[in-house]
């Protein structure tokens, strides 16, 4: 007979309304049940986002549930609900848009003379209505006087805490889909994106480059019977060296038949290796050296370099860190504004990020290469993981649970971001997550008041500190003040005392 009804669609322990959203779309019937077991428990959120599903696919969708408050949440958002399974096939299966209200046809009936008004007596309302009104405020009176003669106590006691913490290590796995708590495994969305960005940076490196070029004078003689004119820019140079270092002369010179004239040269390189000493330059090149022989007397002199900036290694690894790090800032940046970040309530942990490709990496300037400045223009495809923040909070909830100390709860839970153990490849990372709280010692209200009533106010407050762990000395005070005169002890009546927790 159920089956005729529909399907029923046993939920999981820790079955959330997406999940049962789709147990309901592979159902494939016209009406679905859905059994929770005792320990489930969904707001009224969770039951209407069931209950529109059900409308959007045209399925009625029932909630089986022990509870009656779970019962009553889904009745209010529109769904039926029953206390057991076996009441599906018992009970009327109708929705809140079935159920259409009582309405009055006809006027009501009226008592005429003669009808059954006369079985009952005549009663003066009003009078009733006094009586009752005076009845109800005398015994408010008595019960004050009473309640007046009888002592009460006010008891606030401040309870012990302390802050605990723990490092748990975290898989940040995009391969599953639900928190394990053992593993502590947590589900992670890889979230790529391509960044681009150019910057430039001051050179570091210097060299000598050739700046000046070296002068000086030297002396020709004529091995001729004539006069001959040596002209400018005749080609002398050195020849005690590998690299000979040649001089053009500045002027034209006349030679005397089997004299000597002298005249300047300039270096033709610039750079200090035109500096040459004594006697060096020997050589004439060219025509000239038919008629005339060269010889300096002094060394030349004022050639150099001149010290300028220079691109080094050094600057490339500087200006790709720097960019490196600015591209997986701005990177982290527009994963934390993509859609399907912001939808899903996500957070973008910058320590999971890596660089999935390096699509361009080019530098305007070689390395020794004279320049003021370099610049790098770099495209990275960076990828990175989003995790749900609930999802790490349950996991530093499950590993502080097991350093609370014993007689104290857990008040407070907060999941700080930590390290990553290494670079990831997307697909899974080892991250740490800092997990603080503060725990509470237990104290239970109850107990508190058994323990003290009757007491005298010395020993109430003996017993409180021996019996439980508080941070301060515990505050009692007893009432009314006429009647502490004659009885300085605590009322035997739990009802009359006031106990208030408070936590540092």
């Amino acid at each position: 007979m159920l089956e005729n009804l529909g399907k029923i669609v046993q939920l999981e322990p820790q079955e959330d309304a997406p999940g049962a959203i789709d147990r309901i779309e592979w159902a494939g019937a016209r009406r679905v049940a859905l059994a929770m077991p005792a320990g489930l428990r969904w707001n009224e959120l969770q039951f209407a986002q069931v209950e529109r599903a059900a409308r959007l696919h045209h399925v009625d969708v029932a909630v089986v549930h022990r509870s009656l408050s779970q019962r009553l949440t889904a009745h209010a958002v529109g769904l039926v609900s029953f206390g057991k399974v076996g009441d599906i096939a018992t009970k009327r299966w109708l929705t809140n848009d079935l159920v259409v209200p009582i309405r009055r046809l006809g006027t009501p009936r009226r008592f005429v003379s003669g009808s059954l008004r006369r079985l009952f007596p005549r009663h003066n309302w009003f009078v009733i209505g006094a009586r009752t009104l005076v009845t109800l405020a005398t015994l408010a009176i008595v019960a004050g006087s009473a309640l007046s003669m009888v002592p009460y106590a006010q008891i606030t006691l401040t309870a012990s805490s302390q802050r605990i913490e723990t490092i748990v290590p975290v898989t940040l796995d995009a391969q599953t889909s639900q928190v394990n708590l053992e593993a502590h495994t947590v589900p992670a969305t890889r979230v790529d994106v391509i960044v681009e960005d150019r910057i430039s940076t001051a050179t570091t490196g210097k060299k000598d480059i050739p700046k000046y070029k070296a002068q000086g004078t030297v002396t020709f003689s004529n091995i001729l019977a004539t006069p001959y004119t040596v002209p400018r820019n005749t080609v002398v140079r050195t020849t005690a060296t590998s690299v000979p270092a040649r001089f053009v002369t500045v002027n034209d010179i006349q030679v005397p038949p089997g004299g000597k004239a002298d005249v300047g040269i300039q270096a033709i390189d610039e750079g200090p290796g035109g500096d040459v000493g004594t006697g060096q330059i020997n050589r004439v090149e060219g025509v000239p050296s038919l008629a005339v022989t060269v010889y300096n007397g002094g060394g030349t002199g004022g050639g150099g370099n001149q010290t300028v900036h220079a691109v080094t290694q050094d600057d490339y690894n500087r200006l790709r860190a720097e960019l490196r790090d600015k591209l997986l800032s701005i990177a982290a940046d527009r994963m934390k504004a993509r859609r399907e970040v912001i939808n899903s309530g996500l957070i973008v942990l910058p320590e999971t990020l890596f660089i999935a490709d390096v699509q361009d990496e080019t530098y305007d300037r070689f390395v020794s290469e004279q320049a003021d400045a370099v610049s790098l223009n770099m495209r990275l495809q960076i990828a990175g993981l989003a995790v749900s923040p609930r999802d790490l909070d349950q996991i530093a909830h499950a590993a502080l649970l097991d350093k609370v100390p014993h007689g104290f709860q857990l008040l407070t839970v907060e999941s700080a971001r930590g390290e990553v153990a290494e670079e990831g490849t997307g697909n899974a990372v080892q991250y740490f997550v800092n997990a603080k709280g503060r725990a509470g010692a237990n104290i239970d209200v109850s107990a508190v008041k058994h323990l003290v009533r009757g007491k005298p106010l010395a020993e109430a407050q003996s017993a409180l500190l021996q019996s439980l762990s508080l941070s301060r000395n515990p505050q009692i005070s007893l009432g009314p003040s006429w009647l502490i005169r004659y009885v300085n002890r605590l009322p035997f009546v739990t009802l009359r005392i006031d106990t208030k927790v408070e936590r540092e």
